[in-house]
């Protein structure tokens, strides 16, 4: 599989600096002529020349009509343009081009031609930055069978699209040239892990400016994702939310499969239905994922057996794909008690207020009242905290009130929501809450290390507690589980 590097850097000098310092991870470099300063045969030339030195074995040649670009508009038509952008194209394929990508739609008998006079292959392209092409199937193989490379390049808006797409994949497995990926959040997977569609290649973008949405940088892709020794046989794994993209566990995770010699990948699935992610993890054989907000609740409808912390708490942060069914545990339960232990064995924590009435806050509060604290839980909804302390036996307070009062009752403040996470960091659960410096402040969001929750916090004198110790310290024993699960399917 390659890492094909698209130039994006706006002075043509830069892109050459790009190719040297990703040089070590990628295979591949696209030159996009509309992203060029100079759309010369001579900086085509001297890209060439650099990709060799580079050790980068394809050079792929693209210039984009702007309606096949994210921020262009779809309805432009400007036949003159068009006939100036094909000449250029077609004055610049050059011996060292490895690929010419022409649209689908477009008719260059001139250019195909000279790109087969010059060995060049001939990639087709189809961009929808709309959805997925209900037509996927029938596009690919029409431009197989004339002896082009297909490539579909699509924008799902939906984990039903992202299912649809996947499923569309597999009824075009024999055609073995060809790029599919999936743009934005809900496609992200399809390029850190293009084998599921099939892909020959996946791009990535060095720099602030990203050729598509979705696309991450050379060295991320190899240091998180390790796409070059990655492949079909590999066992996938991952964590599925909504936002999700912000997650950490994908370095944790990735690193350990790493250090144990495992041939698995942990990818971020951002998740909008999860019955829906749970018919994509059956397609593409997902053997085991983790649970952030808001699907923890939601999850257990589509398990088959769970622990006994599971069935009480009532959420679930961890499902592995066994024999007989998909399974759920719960290793938040540990990881969040993990920074508390000291506290706890000193008995400094009798007393706990829990912000938040979801998931997260769910295990929060099992785990303190199994550890004989009482609790009260302030919610926005009012009938969820009153709902979730009764099943807990805990207190519950209202907003106002809670807003209004000072910390002192509490020794250990809570924050479960996911108010203050990035990329909307400056966001305060509850704004008017006066510290009294004495209490223990634990906000379970790790991006970013400090929330404003707990900046504020921090400056009235309070001792902080935030999200990466949990996040670590579940982390492993998750890793655990799934080691267990790779073993068992390997």
């Amino acid at each position: 599989m390659l890492r094909c590097l698209t130039l994006t850097a706006e002075k043509d000098t830069e892109k050459i600096e790009d190719i040297r310092r990703s040089a070590e991870f990628i295979d591949a470099v696209e030159i996009r002529l509309d992203l060029c300063e100079a759309k010369t045969p001579e900086m085509v030339n001297s890209v060439v020349a650099e990709s060799r030195r580079a050790g980068c074995g394809s050079v792929i040649l693209s210039y984009r009509r702007p309606q096949d670009t994210a921020d262009g508009p779809s309805d432009e038509r400007d036949l003159r343009q068009e006939e100036l952008r094909r000449d250029t194209l077609r004055r610049a394929l050059q011996p060292g081009v490895s690929f010419v990508d022409l649209e689908y739609d477009a008719t260059d008998d001139e250019l195909r031609r000279r790109a087969e006079s010059l060995g060049i292959r001939l990639i087709r392209s189809v961009h929808d930055f709309t959805g997925v092409p209900e037509e996927l199937p029938e596009i690919v193989r029409s431009i197989a069978a004339a002896g082009g490379i297909p490539k579909i390049a699509c924008y799902p808006r939906s984990s039903g699209q992202v299912l649809q797409l996947v499923r569309m994949c597999g009824e075009v497995q024999d055609v073995e040239e060809k790029i599919i990926l999936g743009m934005g959040v809900f496609g992200f997977f399809t390029r850190t892990a293009p084998w599921i569609c099939g892909s020959m290649l996946t791009f990535v973008s060095a720099g602030e400016k990203l050729a598509a949405p979705g696309q991450i940088g050379p060295r991320e892709m190899e240091e998180i994702y390790e796409a070059s020794r990655h492949g079909k046989k590999t066992v996938l794994f991952g964590i599925i939310g909504n936002p999700v993209m912000h997650t950490r566990s994908p370095h944790l995770h990735n690193r350990w499969f790493t250090d144990d010699g495992l041939d698995a990948v942990y990818l971020p699935f951002h998740v909008d239905d999860a019955g829906s992610f749970m018919e994509l993890a059956e397609t593409i054989g997902v053997r085991g994922f983790s649970v952030t907000v808001p699907h923890k609740q939601r999850i257990m409808e589509y398990l088959d057996s769970a622990d006994e912390g599971v069935r009480r708490i009532g959420a679930c942060n961890t499902v592995l794909r066994q024999r007989d069914g998909w399974y759920g545990t719960n290793t938040d339960l540990e990881g969040f008690l993990e920074p508390l232990k000291s506290l706890l064995a000193e008995g400094r924590i009798r007393q706990a207020l829990v912000i938040g009435a979801g998931g997260a806050a769910r295990t929060v509060v099992y785990a303190l009242r199994q550890q004989g604290i009482e609790v009260t839980i302030v919610n926005r909804t009012a009938e969820k905290a009153r709902a979730l302390a009764a099943e807990m036996g805990a207190g519950c307070t209202g907003l106002e009130a809670a807003e209004n009062a000072s910390g002192a009752p509490f020794d250990l403040v809570v924050q479960t929501t996911s108010v203050g996470m990035e990329p909307v960091i400056e966001g305060d659960p509850l704004p008017q809450f006066r510290f009294s410096g004495s209490e223990t402040v634990y906000d379970i969001i790790y991006a970013p290390e400090k929330t404003r929750f707990l900046r504020r916090a921090e400056d009235a004198g309070c001792r902080v507690i935030g999200g990466r110790g949990m996040l670590q310290a579940q982390a492993e024993l998750q890793y655990t589980r799934f080691r267990d699960s790779y073993n068992l399917w390997v």
